[in-house]
């Protein structure tokens, strides 16, 4: 197992000098073009299957990469809070512009705003610290959940699916195509993992899955931050429909079925180096939801218990159901 260099914030995701690369897909996703002096352009964008714009992890990790490329190797981000205006169109790039807001000796802050077609689609603000490791530290310890060894994987779950009689001919095209789509992370679920809990879930306000990124990555902290801020906009969300019972898959006619859901904003919180390339555990968690909205945090914990980065997001939830209800649903016990 190999570590991670802190502190350190160059990222280098650019080609061999032949135009080969060996850059994983989320290097890949993450990479941008350097126009002129605090001005970047993305190089790939991810249009998730039946999504109405480019994924919001998507350009989390590009702003946080065109952030990270304006600061000094001493310094390191601690936390980050940005807002969805648009959504991203995935046909044409996004531009980035880093406001480089303050330098100090301990702190240094930058906004970037994010364009297409000169309208402001995604706002952001990065704060970096020069590290200090040995700082008094406390945290919330990480649940107890199954070893990611002993789960399947989200494509073992999906094939299972597909070859599942009990599965509708529209979805099962629809899973073929999932299957198909250039996924830069692993998941592992650790509750849902047989075709009965993905078709029926139960009624619940967390989940808990295993998380890292597909392929190696090299050992710089500041790639690692940048693919977690990628990576954390996948599922957050999805918390809050399984609040009341529903899943984009589930079949339950008691539960609403989901109209559409998106992300209003993200703000992440650095704890302590990590990498992104072995398995960490993603707690998900929706305290409320309601007018439409609903909220969610997160804790992403490195597989020896250690809590790395927390998470908070408000997002677009529209359920539809067969009559108003509002339901109280007990706190959970991690």
């Amino acid at each position: 197992m190999s570590s991670v260099s802190e502190p350190g914030s160059t990222l280098n995701l650019a080609p061999t000098p032949d135009g080969s690369s060996n850059n994983t897909i989320i290097e890949t996703m993450l990479d941008l073009e350097e126009i002129d002096k605090d001005l970047y352009r993305s190089k790939k964008l991810w249009l998730p299957l039946g999504a109405r714009g480019v994924f919001g992890g998507n350009v989390v990790g590009q702003a946080l990469v065109a952030a990270t490329n304006t600061v000094s190797d001493l310094y390191s981000v601690h936390s980050l809070h940005s807002y969805f205006l648009l959504p991203g169109d995935p046909t044409i790039p996004i531009l980035y512009h880093v406001d480089r807001l303050r330098d100090g000796h301990s702190y240094c802050t930058r906004t970037v705003t994010a364009t297409q077609r000169g309208k402001n689609i995604f706002v952001c603000t990065a704060s970096f610290q020069v590290p200090r490791p040995n700082a008094p530290s406390h945290q919330y310890p990480m649940p107890n959940v199954p070893h990611h060894s002993t789960l399947p994987s989200q494509e073992d779950l999906i094939r299972a699916m597909i070859d599942s009689p009990k599965i509708p001919e529209n979805l099962v095209e629809f899973l073929k195509q999932r299957l198909d789509e250039p996924v830069a992370l692993d998941f592992k679920d650790t509750r849902r993992h047989t075709l009965k809990d993905l078709m029926n879930p139960p009624v619940r306000t967390e989940q808990t899955f295993w998380i890292k990124c597909k392929g190696g990555l090299g050992d710089a902290l500041a790639l690692h931050q940048c693919v977690v801020a990628y990576g954390s906009d996948h599922n957050l969300l999805n918390t809050v429909p399984l609040a009341h019972g529903s899943t984009w898959l589930s079949r339950r006619s008691s539960s609403p079925s989901i109209v559409m859901m998106a992300s209003l904003d993200h703000s992440m919180w650095f704890h302590c180096p990590f990498r992104a390339d072995e398995w960490m555990l993603y707690v998900c968690e929706t305290p409320r939801s309601g007018c439409d909205r609903g909220l969610t945090f997160g804790r992403i914990y490195k597989e020896d218990g250690t809590l790395a980065v927390s998470v908070a997001q408000e997002g677009v939830v529209r359920l539809r159901s067969k009559a108003p209800s509002s339901a109280t649903v007990d706190q959970p016990k991690l």
